[in-house]
C-alpha cells in the first residue's frame, strides 16, 4: 500500500509521520527543522520572483539535502541537487484541468492522485495523508482552500482514502448551497458574531470615553498642583481626582482586556462562518 504525506508548513506538521518509513513524505516551500526526512520536496513558484534573502536562504537550504530527495519545479534550477525535475504541468493540466489549481497543495494533491490512480485506469492501492495544511484566516486562503478541497473530494470518488488532522482547519466541510440558510449551526454563529461586534463596539466607545476622563484629570491635577491655593478644600480636590483617575485607569485596562478577548471570539466566529459557508 503506498502511502503519502503531504507536509505544509503549519505548526501541525511536526505531527507527520517522519518516524514511519511506510508514509512517503512530499514537502513544499521552506524546510523546517523537524521535517528529518523527505522523498519529495516541491517550490512550484519563480524563484526570480520571490524576495531575494529569500531565495538565496531557500538554495542554500535545498542543496543540503536534494542529494537524495527528488526536488520537482515548475521553473526548474538544476544546479541545486541532482535530483532536480520539472513538474509534470502538461500531464496534470491535460487531465485535471488548470481550474482548481489554486495553490502548490493543489497541484501536489493532483499529482498523488494521478499516480495512485493513473489515467490508463489501472490503481494503486494507497492513501493520502494532510499535515500542516491549514489556510486559515486571510482572504487569499479561500480560494485557496476551494481548489484543495476540490482534489479531495477528487480523491474520495476515485476511492483514495484521504486523511487529514482534527485539530485542522480542513477539516471543517462547509455547508452545500443553498442549505447553508437554514443551518441551524450559521444561523447561531451569525447572531453571535453580530452579538460579538455589538459588544466590542460598546468597550471600545466606553474606553474612548475612560482615556478622555484620564486626560481631562490629569489636566486638572496638574492645573491644582501649579495652583498656590493651599489648605483642605486643594487637598481633598487632589485626592478625590487622583482616586477617580486610578479607578479609570483600572476600569480601563479592564475594558482593554474585554476587547482583546471579544475580537479574538470575533475572529474565531468570523472565521468558522468563513468555514461553513460555501
Amino acid at each position: 500500500m503506498r502511502k503519502i504525506a503531504l507536509i505544509g508548513t503549519a505548526s501541525s506538521a511536526e505531527k507527520a509521520p517522519y518516524n514511519d518509513d511506510s508514509w512517503e513524505i512530499w514537502g513544499v516551500s521552506a524546510r523546517g527543522n523537524y521535517v528529518t526526512r523527505a522523498n519529495r520536496w516541491f517550490e512550484l513558484h519563480r524563484l526570480d520572483g520571490e524576495p531575494e534573502d529569500w531565495a538565496d536562504l531557500w538554495r542554500k537550504t535545498m542543496k543540503t539535502f536534494t542529494h537524495d530527495v527528488e526536488l520537482l519545479m515548475l521553473y526548474p534550477e538544476n544546479d541545486l541537487g541532482p535530483l532536480v525535475n520539472p513538474y509534470p504541468t502538461q500531464r496534470i493540466s491535460e487531465r485535471f484541468g488548470t481550474y482548481f489549481m489554486t495553490s502548490s497543495f493543489a497541484w501536489m494533491m493532483a499529482l498523488a492522485i494521478d499516480e495512485l490512480r493513473p489515467e490508463d485506469g489501472s490503481s494503486v492501492e494507497g492513501e493520502i495523508g494532510i499535515w500542516g495544511v491549514e489556510m486559515e484566516y486571510a482572504t487569499e486562503y479561500k480560494q485557496q482552500r476551494n481548489g484543495f478541497r476540490h482534489f479531495i473530494d477528487l480523491a474520495r470518488v476515485l476511492g483514495i482514502k484521504v486523511t487529514r488532522l482534527a485539530s485542522g482547519g480542513l477539516s471543517y466541510e462547509p455547508v452545500p448551497y443553498p442549505l447553508w440558510q437554514d443551518d441551524p449551526l450559521l444561523n447561531k454563529l451569525q447572531l453571535r458574531s453580530q452579538q460579538t461586534k455589538g459588544k466590542l463596539d460598546e468597550y471600545q466607545d466606553s474606553l474612548r470615553m475612560i482615556r478622555s476622563l484620564i486626560t481631562q484629570n490629569k489636566s486638572a491635577i496638574e492645573e491644582i498642583e501649579k495652583s498656590k491655593v493651599k489648605g483642605y478644600r486643594r487637598s481633598e480636590r487632589l485626592q478625590k481626582l487622583e482616586k477617580e483617575t486610578k479607578d479609570l485607569y483600572e476600569t480601563s485596562s479592564k475594558l482593554s482586556k474585554d476587547i482583546t478577548e471579544s475580537e479574538g471570539m470575533n475572529e474565531e466566529q468570523r472565521w468558522m462562518l468563513d468555514y461553513l459557508t460555501p
